[in-house]
C-alpha cells in the first residue's frame, strides 16, 4: 500500500487517542477537548510507571482504539487482550484494527465483548485496565463483579474515570437517567471505594486530576438537587487488588457469583451439599 493510501486510511478514522506510527505517519485525536484528554492520558501514563509489565497478561476493557493495549505491549507485557463492544463505539472500532496493523502488534482483539460479559472469557489476567469506562455504565456493581471474575489473587486492576470529590455527600453517587450527554455514574471517592470493596477489591492507590466544570454537570446537578452550586467533578485513577475473605459489606450471600470469594458463603454452600 502506498504512503498516500495509508495517510488516507488514517485520515478516514475518527480517532480518540493520538498515535505515532513512525515514518511520519500520525493519527490525531478527533475530540474537540483533546487538550483536557492529554492531561488525563499523562495521569494514566504516570500510574503505568509504577507497574511492572514485563511478562504480564493484560486485559484492556473498553479499549476503543487500543492506545493503552499497545502501550502495555510496548512496556513488555507478554500478551494483551484489547476488548471492546463496537456497538457502543461511535468509531466502529476501525482505529484499533488499523493501529494494530501499522504497529505490527501481537495484541489480541475482541471487539464484541461487553464489560457485562467478561466472565464468559473464563480467563484470569495479571493486569486489568478499565479506563474511561465505569462512568458510562448503568450497572457499575455488576460490571465490577465481572471484572473480579477475571482476577487471580495477585492481579492489579486500574480504573480511571469521573469522580466528585466536593459538593456531594461523601457516601453517595450521581446516577442520572434521561440525559444522554451526561456520564451515568459519578461517585465520590468514598462511594467508589465502598463499591469496589463490595465486589471484593481493596483500593491501594488513588490519584486525582482537577477538572474544570463541564456543561453536563450544570444541568444534571440542578435537575437532581435543585441547587445551583456545582460539585467538583474531577478525573481519578484508582488502583486496586482483589481480596478473598469475610466482607463486612455483605451480611447475606452476595450476587453475581461473588460469594465464591467469601468463606462464609462457601461454607454454607458446602454444608447444603
Amino acid at each position: 500500500m502506498s504512503r498516500q493510501e495509508l495517510e488516507a486510511q488514517i485520515a478516514a478514522i475518527h480517532w480518540y487517542h493520538e498515535f505515532d506510527f513512525g515514518q511520519g505517519l500520525v493519527a490525531r485525536s478527533s475530540t474537540p477537548d483533546v487538550a483536557a484528554h492529554r492531561r488525563i492520558w499523562r495521569l494514566i501514563s504516570d500510574q503505568f510507571d509504577a507497574i511492572d509489565w514485563r511478562g504480564k497478561s493484560v486485559l484492556d476493557i473498553g479499549c476503543w482504539d487500543g492506545y493503552w493495549s499497545f502501550e502495555a505491549e510496548r512496556r513488555g507485557a507478554a500478551n494483551v487482550l484489547a476488548s471492546d463492544d463496537v456497538s457502543q463505539n461511535w468509531a466502529a472500532g476501525a482505529g484499533l484494527r488499523l493501529a494494530k496493523r501499522l504497529l505490527k502488534s501481537q495484541v489480541e482483539l475482541n471487539q464484541s465483548l461487553s464489560v457485562y460479559d467478561l466472565a464468559t472469557l473464563g480467563r484470569k489476567f495479571d493486569v486489568v485496565l478499565c479506563l474511561g469506562v465505569y462512568y458510562h455504565l448503568l450497572d457499575p456493581f455488576y460490571a465490577f463483579a465481572q471484572i473480579r471474575h477475571c482476577c487471580h489473587p495477585g492481579t492489579i486492576v486500574v480504573f480511571e474515570g469521573d469522580m466528585a470529590r466536593y459538593g456531594m455527600r461523601s457516601d453517595v453517587a450521581c446516577l442520572p437517567f434521561g440525559d444522554a450527554t451526561a456520564p451515568l455514574f459519578v461517585p465520590t471517592p468514598r462511594t467508589l471505594t465502598n463499591l469496589l470493596r463490595a465486589t471484593y477489591f481493596n483500593v491501594s492507590a488513588q490519584s486525582f486530576l482537577n477538572s474544570a466544570p463541564r456543561a453536563w454537570a450544570k444541568s444534571v446537578w440542578r435537575r437532581i438537587t435543585g441547587r445551583a452550586q456545582l460539585p467538583s467533578v474531577d478525573r481519578a485513577v484508582t488502583v486496586c487488588r482483589p481480596f478473598s475473605g469475610s466482607n463486612p459489606l455483605h451480611d447475606y450471600r452476595p450476587p453475581f457469583g461473588l460469594h465464591e470469594y467469601d468463606e462464609r458463603f462457601n461454607a454454607l454452600r458446602q454444608a447444603a451439599a
